[in-house]
């Protein structure tokens, strides 16, 4: 990359000088190409069930759940076996890895979370409005065999589709990419409306979609190679762990739980039948359903975002093939050599019609009721996102770590409501993530075209926007207010993050505290 292509990246002027020890220092690997995307034949996608097994479904029984990490090896690929590291559960009769968590609004949930992968850890559960002693703050992780104790006395999220991996700082990208990572389901009464109308099962109608970008050396080894300031983009895509998968469904509405969990490609996706567009509904986000379905025909989901869509495959016949793609996210990152992986298109999912039934159930109209926070005469807080020492930087802070609490001068009373504004004054893309509370984003200024794109009419935020989020995508040169109502009901003052959910710009210091009074 050259110096012009440099500046035009950072977006921050002359100023800064390219220096390859700040991509080495990245794992950019002195310039090694990275290793050819993996080619294998067709297979089923792995669809979890309750009978154990990786991404199995686990509904926690008793007091307290004990959760290990562990290395493990799995069959990845055709002919060779990959070591990982996976989170491990049993019920007393078979084991779970990175298993599917199903909780219920109200339910108290403890964790013995148990390290045995050689380094520290800490489990995050992203999208958990908890405080911040059981949010897995890095202050909080634990050597290797020792042991973290989570107690929540109780779950007070909406139903929805959330997230939990390691936090460990500097070591989050890593632990990730070799496996760490599972989704947790919650349930409500919103929740189990849905599925009686339109007659959803686990592992069966109802089906996750896990997003991870991977590279494989020859010996099925991985390849932890991130690509300077983009962080970790992988040529080689997986879906439930799954190479080149494909799914059999029948002519009905099924429903899929999308979550990226790859560490820093965003996907753009869309689904096609003989190279011609479908229409899906997004039904929900992070926080949980939305207010209704929005028909759309692609989205964008971002590291750490869950968007839970629904499809009717009763628009094809049976023996016909829908395919669903992402295209590359342009004007997300910048272009040039840097951006030749992070461009690149991917084939997600195909999905083959193999039964008609005599299923009639439509879509509701109504999902959930979501109350817009009231931002009449709140404060608005600017927080750009810009560079400093070759660092990514937050309102010009990064990450100390030689003071993991210290206080960053941003402190909130108990029941504040503030608009944060954050500016992308830098060349890629940054998922914005928000520890131990949810907020509304309000409005996008001066968005690229392939966000403008997929605004709602007369509206400038697109249906990923709606309802209530943890993580939020914002563009290079682009500006998004959210609405954040800082109550808790918690006891004493809460120290939670702020980070970019690009795993290595967090990793590397694009990371803050604010804190919340009692």
């Amino acid at each position: 990359m050259d110096r012009r292509e440099f500046l035009k990246f950072a977006g921050i002027g002359g100023a800064l000088l390219y220096t390859s020890s700040w991509l080495t220092s990245c794992g950019h690997g002195g310039g090694n190409p990275p290793p050819p995307p993996v080619q294998g034949s067709k297979k089923p996608l792995m669809v979890p069930s309750f009978n154990g097994g990786l991404f199995g479904y686990y509904k926690p029984q008793g007091n307290t759940t004990t959760i290990t990490a562990k290395s493990v090896s799995l069959q990845v690929l055709d002919n060779a076996s990959t070591n990982m590291f996976a989170y491990h559960m049993n019920d007393g009769q078979n084991d779970y890895y990175n298993p599917i968590l199903i909780l219920r609004k109200g339910d108290q949930f403890n964790v013995d979370f148990k390290n045995q992968i050689g380094e520290k850890s800490i489990i995050h559960w992203h999208g958990f409005r908890v405080d911040w002693q059981q949010d897995g703050h890095p202050y909080y992780a634990v050597a290797n065999g020792g042991t973290y104790n989570y107690r929540i006395n109780q779950i007070i999220d909406r139903s929805g589709t959330y997230f939990y991996h390691p936090h460990p700082h500097g070591r989050t990208g890593y632990q990730v990419y070799k496996g760490l990572g599972g989704m947790v389901i919650i349930e409500d009464g919103d929740e189990d409306n849905l599925k009686q109308a339109l007659q959803l099962e686990y592992g069966k109608t109802d089906i996750p979609l896990i997003l991870q970008d991977r590279d494989f050396n020859s010996d099925g080894s991985l390849s932890y190679n991130p690509t300077g300031m983009l962080g970790f983009w992988g040529g080689t895509l997986l879906v439930n762990m799954t190479l080149n998968p494909y799914l059999e469904v029948d002519r009905r509405i099924y429903r899929f739980r999308v979550l990226n969990a790859s560490n820093a490609r965003a996907y753009r996706l869309v689904l096609e039948k003989g190279g011609q567009r479908q229409r899906f509904w997004v039904i929900g986000v992070e926080g949980g359903l939305l207010d209704k379905p929005y028909e759309v025909s692609e989205f964008l989901v971002s590291p750490g975002e869950r968007i839970d869509i629904l499809v009717d495959f009763r628009s094809a016949q049976v023996g016909e093939t829908l395919l669903m793609r992402s295209l590359a996210p342009t004007g997300l990152v910048p272009s040039g050599r840097m951006a030749q992986v992070a461009n690149r298109e991917l084939d997600v999912l195909e999905f083959r019609v193999a039964k008609d039934t005599g299923y009639t159930a439509q879509i509701p109209n109504q999902l959930s009721n979501v109350t817009p926070i009231n931002t009449a005469g709140a404060q608005t807080i600017s927080m750009p996102l810009g560079m400093s020492r070759m660092q990514f930087t937050i309102a010009g802070k990064v990450w100390d770590n030689n003071n993991a609490l210290a206080d960053y001068g941003y402190t909130f009373n108990n029941g504040d409501i503030r608009i944060i504004e954050f500016t992308n004054n830098t060349g890629v893309y940054h998922p914005m993530h928000l520890h131990g509370l949810q907020f509304q984003v309000i409005s996008r200024v001066n968005s690229p075209g392939i966000i403008r794109s997929l605004f709602l009419q007369g509206r400038s935020v697109m249906a990923t926007d709606l309802g209530w989020k943890d993580t939020v995508i914002v563009a290079p040169g682009e500006t998004v207010r959210i609405a954040v109502d800082f109550s808790h009901n918690f006891t004493q003052e809460q120290v939670y993050l702020l980070h970019c959910h690009i795993l290595e710009h967090h990793d590397d210091g694009m990371m803050i505290n604010y804190r919340v009074r009692a």
